[in-house]
């Protein structure tokens, strides 16, 4: 019995050994796969493990790139994952225009085009031809606590033109997960928009538009509020491969009733005029237009643009300021 007890005692120190022994067992960081850049693992630095960059809209529309914005040349397109649905919210005539072709979506990883572009010389001045807001500024009035989002985007009336993608909407219209893509199919437009970094938005509530006057940064005066903040906006390259501008972090939050005026402005020092521009929108580009309710101004005087908005507690539309 005691010959018994000890050989058992041998074994089981013997066991114990061997499971507490690291020499046998790999180091965590063996198993962790490095990514590129500064960072290792899943975070840190520029790089990340396993981490994929998405993948941006590709340039559809011609544009003149002033003040010092440049666009770098794609040096092939290629299009290599052809759309196959979902077709998710388009209409019986969406549909039919879709008829025929492969159509290529953007930010998908293969599909790389690009439109005709200019970086302009430094100083080298363009003309806005006319100023588009986007529709949902001229056509609805903010509501109180809701992100209003605003947008607008210049073009200029080219002498030459410059060659453009076709277009088409693909899935889910006017949601956050709108999906446009191409045919491959090049056209001549005599139309290009205007970006630059000089662009800037300010947002102010007033009482009596007749009392306000332009600093060159903002509207002052009588009742004019300071500009309002908490919001970005910038140059962005939407999914229909245009360059507007627009209010990031979900846009202006209003968060009183009353009236404001939205304007648009070119940092001094910038080659963009907008002094003999109008008011107009890109499907009808020789035409200015005229809103039934929140109407657009082109300011001359000034060299800017603005839209004057009145914030609701909600529902209806625009008011007609």
């Amino acid at each position: 019995m005691k010959t018994f007890l000890v050989l058992f005692a041998f074994f089981l120190a013997l066991t114990l050994v061997q499971c507490t022994d690291n020499s046998v067992v790999p180091v965590q960081d063996e198993f962790v796969t490095k990514g590129p850049g500064n960072g290792g693992g899943t975070g840190g630095g520029n790089g990340g493990g396993g981490h994929t960059e998405p993948v941006g809209n590709n340039l559809s529309f011609p544009v003149l790139a002033a003040d010092g914005f440049t666009i770098t040349p794609l040096t092939n397109p290629t299009f290599t994952s052809a759309y196959t649905g979902p077709y998710t919210g388009l209409t019986t005539e969406d549909l039919g225009t879709l008829e025929g072709y492969s159509w290529y979506a953007q930010k998908v990883e293969g599909n790389l085009w690009q439109a005709d572009f200019n970086n302009l010389l430094p100083g080298q001045l363009v003309d806005a031809t006319f100023v588009d807001w986007g529709d949902a500024v001229e056509a609805v009035d903010p509501k109180i606590g809701r992100p209003y989002r605003i947008e607008l985007a210049l073009y200029n009336n080219l002498l030459s033109p410059m060659r453009a993608y076709t277009m088409a909407l693909l899935a889910f219209p006017s949601s956050p997960n709108e999906t446009q893509g191409t045919n491959n199919t090049l056209y001549d437009s005599y139309y290009a928009s205007i970006t630059s970094p000089n662009g800037r938005l300010v947002v102010q509530k007033f009482t009596n538009q007749e009392t306000l006057t332009w600093d060159g940064t903002k509207w002052i005066g009588e009742g004019v509020s300071e500009p309002i903040t908490g919001f970005g906006f910038a140059p962005e390259l939407n999914v229909g491969g245009k360059y507007i501008y627009g209010a990031s972090q979900g846009g202006w939050t209003p968060s009183e009733l009353g009236n404001y005026r939205i304007t648009f402005y070119m940092e001094g020092g910038s080659s963009v005029n907008l002094s003999n521009a109008f008011i107009a929108d890109i499907i009808a580009p020789i035409t200015p237009k005229v809103s039934e309710n929140n109407q657009a101004v082109v300011d001359i005087t000034n060299n800017l643009t603005y839209v004057d908005v009145q914030a609701t507690t909600g529902g209806g539309g625009g008011g007609g300021h």
